[in-house]
């Protein structure tokens, strides 16, 4: 896939946007709420992400901000919406009113497997 450097140069200055518009320390209490609601440690953060423990324990604590490219591997691996981490919405997804979606975000991430899984059995049915 071929990309344009016009696209790079739109994305690198709509994250710098966001990152003003960002509430620093909602952000660092958001992210943290979220890791420690699903049960997880920096340490499993750092080993699904590939992000260093010490960058994620700097990241809660405000002493510094994600990369672009972190920041996305945190909202896919904690599997919660950008602008909620942002502060810009107060729902963990955009997967809307759903009360199954609702429920299943709030579960620790073993257990999310446990119903992916389940879920793919049941398609294969």
């Amino acid at each position: 896939m071929k990309t344009c450097r016009y696209s790079q140069v739109f994305i690198v200055d709509l994250w710098c946007f966001m990152l003003i518009e960002m509430d620093p320390e909602l952000f660092c209490k958001r992210l943290k709420e979220i890791r420690t609601q699903r049960k997880m440690t920096q340490h499993d953060i750092s080993e699904k992400t590939g992000i260093p423990s010490t960058s994620i324990s700097h990241i809660e604590a405000g002493s510094r901000k994600p990369s672009l490219e972190n920041f996305y591997k945190l909202i896919v691996v904690l599997n919660v919406s950008a602008d909620y981490l942002l502060g810009r919405t107060d729902q963990y997804s955009d997967l809307g009113t759903d009360p199954i979606s609702k429920s299943i975000q709030g579960l620790p991430e073993s257990e999310r497997e446990m119903i992916q899984k389940f879920i793919l059995s049941l398609q294969k049915t």
